[in-house]
């Protein structure tokens, strides 16, 4: 859910005072897109608008609207970084995987992904 005029024409009504237009123009644009790669609910929406508002008042919050290419690089250090994260946890799984591999074969057994390979190379599919 995203905010529209409709909801802060709602929010202006609660508390009974009309929001500056700063703090106005800041919601805008901080609820007019889905955080990516969330949804707000409607519930999160409001909460998290009424969570900015208390902060306005207390003269806690900034307002400044950054631009569309600073607010795309934040995206892209934002992406950029969880895509290190996950490259790091996949990784670390590979290797957990090749780990478990080896104590089988120690073993002699294998699991459905060690015979899926063994039966590929055979058949010349795959290489080993």
């Amino acid at each position: 859910m995203t905010i529209n005029r409709t909801i802060i024409d709602e929010l202006e009504r609660t508390p009974k005072k009309a929001f500056q237009d700063d703090l106005t123009n800041y919601m805008l644009v901080k609820y007019a897109e889905e955080p990516f790669p969330h949804e707000f609910s409607e519930q999160d929406l409001y909460t998290n608008i009424q969570q900015d508002i208390r902060n306005y008042e207390a003269g806690k919050l900034d307002v400044t609207i950054k631009s569309p290419s600073e607010r795309w690089q934040e995206e892209r250090e934002y992406l950029h970084n969880l895509y290190i994260e996950k490259f790091i946890e996949t990784r670390d799984l590979d290797e957990y995987v090749a780990e478990l591999e080896c104590i089988l074969t120690e073993r002699g057994l294998e699991s459905s992904r060690m015979a899926k390979r063994r039966i590929e190379c055979k058949t010349g599919q795959l290489p080993l």
